[in-house]
């Protein structure tokens, strides 16, 4: 089963939610003195709230690029990735936690807990009261995807063909993800057991435009199916869109840059 929306491709959303993830912890830390803080002298306890407030900020940024590797594996997010991201924040998490509390919070007491204890006496609990608020906050952030449904069970299957008659693919509609002009040929990228694979043609892209309609030009040289649109990047001056989903760069150019505004962005305007 895919999870897509729990995935969040852009960086500043991702910190938005180290920076919520990180208030929340500080709340929490605040009025519920986990971790036998109320032993603690005043000062020290004020220190250890900030402290683990860092921790848990640093601990969901340091997973952000875990997130990215698994998502440019499988292509997709499942709930086996969410797993493995929740795994990974238990682990960096009680990592960074557990330096914290001995060689910082505790300056290297040797009669501080082991990490085993920390880990599953405190770091544990703590990271699963915590996944609410993260999967809400995943959840808020993430791209919302308006999914069409049909009465019809049978996709509409799309025939490509190049001027060899040998230069021929069959695939279904949803399975064409964009195609990139090379020269006299097309690149033709598409979906095959889940996995982002090409065949070239000898043909034309304006060809393939006029005898497929329902894709979306981006730049001279590419063709989009819009149902696999991610979201948009920028990088200096130049605009790329995100297709799914081996979150391929697509680039736009400024002749075609309004159109793909308004159907990305404003559809309903």
């Amino acid at each position: 089963m895919h999870i897509q929306n729990f995935y969040i491709q852009s960086i500043r959303k991702q910190l938005l939610i180290g920076f919520f993830v990180g208030l929340w912890v500080f709340i929490f830390f605040y009025y519920v003195e986990p971790f036998d803080m109320y032993e603690l002298p005043p000062p020290d306890r004020i220190f250890a709230v900030f402290g683990y407030t860092a921790v848990g900020i640093l601990t969901y940024i340091f997973t952000i690029p875990i997130q990215r590797l698994l998502y440019k594996l499988a292509g997709t997010w499942t709930f086996l990735q969410e797993g493995l991201f929740i795994l990974s924040l238990l682990i960096i998490g009680g990592g960074i936690g557990y330096l914290f509390f001995k060689f910082i919070l505790l300056e290297n007491d040797p009669y501080a807990h082991t990490f085993s204890y920390f880990f599953f006496q405190n770091v544990i609990p703590t990271v699963f009261l915590m996944i609410p608020v993260i999967i809400f906050l995943r959840w808020m952030f993430s791209e919302k995807t308006i999914v069409e449904t049909t009465s019809d069970t049978k996709e509409r299957v799309i025939v490509i063909k190049g001027e060899n008659k040998a230069e021929v693919l069959h695939i279904k509609e949803t399975e064409l993800v964009f195609i990139e002009s090379a020269n006299n040929y097309v690149k033709v990228f598409y979906i095959l057991n889940d996995e982002l694979k090409s065949e070239l043609f000898r043909n034309k892209i304006s060809v393939l435009q006029k005898e497929f309609p329902f894709l979306l030009k981006t730049h001279r040289s590419f063709l989009i199916n819009p149902i696999h649109f991610l979201e948009w990047k920028r990088e200096s001056s130049q605009t790329i869109l995100i297709l799914k989903p081996e979150t391929t760069e697509i680039p736009v150019s400024k002749t075609y840059k309004k159109l793909l505004v308004e159907k990305f962005i404003n559809p309903a305007e």
